[in-house]
């Protein structure tokens, strides 16, 4: 799976990255056919300084995307990575039932 992080007027540790990027590898355990994935890493201008993540993943003419704010990158990334876990479930459902020819 090809892998592209942005950062969005931030600095962001190399740790950040890192996680943020095995993470999203694990994807791949969920179905195979994961092409490529980008994850923008930013903030938000409130004055919480809330932290943003947002992962889009594209597979077999589709593309998934999921998006959220945390306290910390780290709870970001995971929120999204389950929220992108849910969706590659359905749709490797979907691709698998009889009543749609996907390939």
């Amino acid at each position: 799976m090809n892998t592209q992080i942005t950062v969005r007027h931030v600095d962001v540790t190399d740790h950040v990255k890192e996680y943020a990027e095995k993470r999203a590898a694990k994807l791949e355990k969920f179905y195979d056919g994961i092409v490529s994935a980008h994850i923008i890493l930013g903030e938000d201008n409130s004055p919480a300084q809330e932290k943003q993540v947002e992962i889009n993943i594209d597979v077999y003419q589709k593309r998934l995307t999921a998006e959220n704010s945390a306290s910390t990158y780290e709870q970001a990334v995971n929120s999204c990575v389950d929220q992108l876990r849910r969706q590659l479930e359905k749709y490797k459902s979907q691709l698998r039932s009889k009543k749609r020819d996907a390939h």
